[in-house]
This record gives structure tokens, C-alpha cells and sequence, in this order.
């Protein structure tokens, strides 16, 4: 059997929850994934030593260094606001202490017991099972206000401790970091919103071209992620899988090394589904004077991993997972060993797991290191190279190979035609200082997540604070040029 390379590649990313100007979280996301998953996610590579690509939005690794700093707060805690008090009492914000392994307090009337389990319920398995500190919460309990105040500096401490863990991960060597371009941004519909017809040639896609937004949003990445990490990305995985040539024409020009996209989009270039010696291979895209090198994820295994899974127990969702790299072995004829990419959300899937994961992920890392070859897609494609070249790619998302999920609707098209009005507005304004403080909106605005909760298919409750951070930048980008914001935009 030929020797199968595993290639992970987690991808962590929160959109920009801060108001303009201001310190202020709308939701908590940044801080309870830091205390949860992220921390967790360092804890069971270094355990295991699994190498494996993390990827980290820059919007998420600002926001993280903005709450170790104490530059950064959100409402959902004591201290806070009646409306994120009832979002967690009405279930907005998930307490799963019984799958975590832990007791309820007893009874959650009283503000202790609140906040104690919400504390809990978003403090990392590893650190739940190991931590001294929390040997008392692991049995029925009754919470006091300083077992409040004491799980909030452990929270504290985990989130401060998040950077340096990968930092020191990646300078080891046994994780690739990447990154994303800045704000999130489906790169090839800043470029020009018309791509999304051709998937789809009967949507109604408003007008939306700012190649130099792209572009800006990519360079910041690169600088940002080397001041944060300490050496500049080779790879990138573009927000949402979402590529077209000519958004990776300019990541190519960029500098960019390689980028990881979906098998789906691998199918709808070569016009037929891969066969597994194409699809388990890197490919040179070759666009004008430069190349990038792209992978595409197994959508298949990444999916079980992410949506199926979690509902099983640890031990057969581990061996149906080994069984399916082993099929992949035995039948391989390529000429290099085949690298099977999975690439998903590093933080979302574990709420449905048992122990946030954790058994799961560990006998996982145990057993391919046991039987296969775990890699970063960096170590793979320095070794073996290229197999396959390609003159243009299809242009798509890892969501069904289009842009639909972000534009098309009604709510959506909206959206963005207000972000392109201000981004016309911008263009004629003649003081360059007051270009640059709108920008700064207008990078934000730009986000993908904006256009992602206004789309049918992903309805939520929290709706109204997505759109309250989409139109609060907006309207400080009108404000910086000297304008008062559209009215429609009160109702956006």
C-alpha cells in the first residue's frame, strides 16, 4: 500500500466584532473560541507532536492580541448588559457543560451560577480535566462570586496564551501557519462582483469592482501575520476556498507560495470529476509571467469531520476516517504518494463532539502517526513538487462552487450596493488622510461574514448584530469623508 500524506489544514477565523473606534465586542466569539478551541487545538498538537497548517484570519489574530492587551471587552459577562445576560439564559450562547463532562451548578437563578457555567462550558477540555484550579467544579457545586472573578482571570490567561502557543508551534516546525486576506474578503468578488455569473448566469450580481481593496487586503495580511508569528506566510487559504485566475494572479504576484481551494473546484476546472491521482496531487497554476501552487481539499473527508462525526462515538468515528485514508492507499497509482488534504473550520466543529473533541483528535493525531504520513502542505510540496498544470482555475467558494452564499439575494445585493456607493464616494474625495480613515471602514465592511448572514440559507437569531457592525462601519466611512450617512442605511 502506497503511503498516504494527511495534510490538516485548520482554519481559524472570527469576523471584526469591534465598533468603530472603540473597544467594544458586539458578541464574544473571539474570546470564548480563544478559551476553548484555539487553546485546545495548540494543547493536543503539542501533545500528540501531529504536524499538521493552521491557518489564522488577521481579524481574528488583531482581535486576540486587542483582549490580552485589555484593549478590547465585550457584554457578556457580570459586568455587562441585561440584553447578553438573556441571550445566555435564552440559549443564544450555548452552555453544553453535560457533554463537557461537568456537572450543572445547581440551579441557574442566581448571576453566579450563570456565569460560572457559562465560564466553564467555554474553558478548554484540556484545561477542565487538568487544571487543579477546577478539581471543585468537576462535582455538583454551588458557585460564589469569587469563583466568578477566578474563572475569569483563567480565561484571561488562556486567551493571552493562544498567539504565543502557535508562535512557538510554528518556529518548531511541526505547524505551517497561513493566513487570510485581512478582513475575511471573498478576494474574487472584490476584484469584480461580475464573477459570480459565471457559475451562475442568471443571478442578479450588483457592480462591485475595488481591485485595489483586494490587493490591500492581502499585502496587510502578509505584514500582519509576519509581525504576529514572526516569519511571512508561504500559503494562504483564501476566505470561504473562494478563488478565481485572477484572484490568484494577484496572490501570485504577491509572493504567495501555494493556496488550498476545494475538490469541487478542482472538478469544474478539468470540466469531470478528479480521479483520485488528480485530485490527491498539488497543481501549478500558471497565470501570465507568474505560478502559484494550489491543493484542493478532500470535500468528503473534511465534511465528516465537520458535520458527521461528532454525533458518533470517538473510537468508530476515528476508525471509519482511518479505513477511508487506507482505500485511498491501496488503490493509489500515482507516481508521488498522494496528499489528502482536509481543510475545515478549526473551532465550530468540536461543540458537537464529546469533551469539545478532544478524545476524538487525540486518538485521530495517534493513530495516522501510527499508520500514515501527517505533513503541512509547506513540508509536501518542497519535497514532491507540482504534478499537474493548469492555465486557469474555475472560479468558486468551497460552498457548492460559486459565490452564491454571499451574493445574488435581494439582502445581499443591498449590501453591497451600499458598500459600493461609499466606495464611489471615496474614489472622487480629495483628501487623502480622510481616504485613509475610511478605508479602514470600508476594509471591514468588505468582511465576507456580512453578506454570509444575510444569505437564506444561514438564518440566525444574532442577525441583528452582523448587520449592526456591517452599517456602523459603513456610516463611520461616510462620517470620515465628511458626509452624513444614506438614510436607507439606518434600515440595511
Amino acid at each position: 500500500m502506497t503511503e498516504v500524506h494527511v495534510a490538516f489544514l485548520w482554519h481559524m477565523h472570527q469576523p471584526w466584532y469591534l465598533l468603530p473606534d472603540s473597544g467594544e465586542a458586539v458578541l464574544p466569539w473571539v474570546r470564548l473560541r480563544a478559551s476553548k478551541d484555539y487553546y485546545d487545538m495548540a494543547q493536543h498538537l503539542r501533545r500528540t507532536g501531529f504536524p499538521c497548517t493552521v491557518n489564522f484570519t488577521p481579524c481574528l489574530t488583531e482581535q486576540l492580541r486587542l483582549l490580552a492587551a485589555g484593549r478590547a471587552r465585550d457584554s457578556y459577562g457580570p459586568w455587562g448588559s441585561k440584553e447578553a445576560e438573556e441571550a445566555v439564559r435564552a440559549g443564544l450562547i450555548p452552555l453544553p457543560l453535560a457533554r463537557r463532562g461537568l456537572p450543572n451548578p445547581l440551579g441557574l437563578t442566581g448571576s453566579e451560577e450563570l456565569w460560572t457555567a457559562f465560564l466553564l462550558a467555554w474553558t478548554a477540555q484540556t484545561v477542565l480535566e487538568e487544571d487543579p484550579r477546577l478539581e471543585r467544579f468537576r462535582r455538583p457545586f454551588s458557585p460564589t462570586a469569587k469563583d466568578v472573578e477566578e474563572l475569569q482571570r483563567l480565561h484571561h490567561e488562556l486567551i493571552a496564551s493562544v498567539l504565543p502557543l502557535y508562535r512557538a508551534l510554528g518556529a518548531s516546525g511541526q505547524v505551517e501557519l497561513t493566513a487570510t486576506p485581512f478582513y475575511h474578503p471573498i478576494l474574487p468578488l472584490l476584484l469584480d462582483s461580475g464573477v459570480a455569473k459565471r457559475a451562475r448566469p442568471t443571478d442578479e450580481v450588483p457592480l462591485f469592482r475595488a481591485p485595489e481593496d483586494a490587493r490591500a487586503q492581502a499585502e496587510q495580511a502578509l505584514a500582519h501575520h509576519a509581525e504576529v508569528f514572526g516569519t511571512r506566510p508561504e500559503g494562504m487559504w483564501p476566505a470561504e476556498g473562494a478563488v478565481s485566475s485572477e484572484a490568484l494572479a494577484l496572490l501570485a504576484e504577491l509572493g504567495v507560495t501555494w493556496v488550498a481551494t476545494d475538490g469541487e473546484i478542482l472538478a469544474r476546472t478539468l470540466g469531470r470529476p478528479p480521479a483520485p491521482e488528480e485530485l490527491y496531487l498539488p497543481w501549478r497554476l500558471r497565470l501570465g509571467g507568474n505560478e502559484i501552487l494550489v491543493v484542493f481539499r478532500d470535500t468528503v473527508l473534511s465534511n465528516l469531520l465537520s458535520f458527521t462525526y461528532g454525533a458518533w462515538p470517538a473510537e468508530g468515528a476515528v476508525e471509519d476516517f482511518l479505513a477511508r485514508l487506507s482505500a485511498i492507499g491501496r488503490e493509489w497509482k500515482g507516481k508521488s504518494p498522494p496528499l489528502v488534504v482536509i481543510a475545515m473550520d478549526g473551532e465550530n466543529a468540536w461543540d458537537h463532539y464529546a469533551q469539545n473533541g478532544r478524545p476524538f483528535l487525540l486518538r485521530l493525531y495517534t493513530e495516522i502517526l501510527r499508520r500514515f504520513r501527517p505533513t503541512t502542505i509547506g513540508d509536501y510540496l518542497r519535497k514532491y513538487g507540482p504534478q499537474g498544470e493548469l492555465s486557469a482555475i474555475w472560479a468558486g467558494s468551497w460552498i457548492d462552487a460559486d459565490f452564491r452564499t454571499w451574493i445574488g439575494e435581494p439582502a445581499q445585493n443591498r449590501a453591497w450596493q451600499a458598500l459600493a456607493e461609499v466606495r464611489e464616494a471615496l474614489r472622487s474625495h480629495p483628501d487623502p488622510q480622510a481616504q485613509a480613515r475610511a478605508l479602514a471602514h470600508i476594509y471591514v465592511a468588505e468582511g465576507s461574514d456580512w453578506f454570509w448572514w444575510r444569505s437564506s440559507r444561514n438564518p440566525t437569531p444574532l442577525a441583528s448584530h452582523f448587520s449592526r457592525i456591517f452599517r456602523e462601519h459603513l456610516g463611520a466611512a461616510w462620517r470620515a469623508l465628511g458626509r452624513t450617512p444614506p438614510e436607507a442605511l439606518a434600515t440595511l
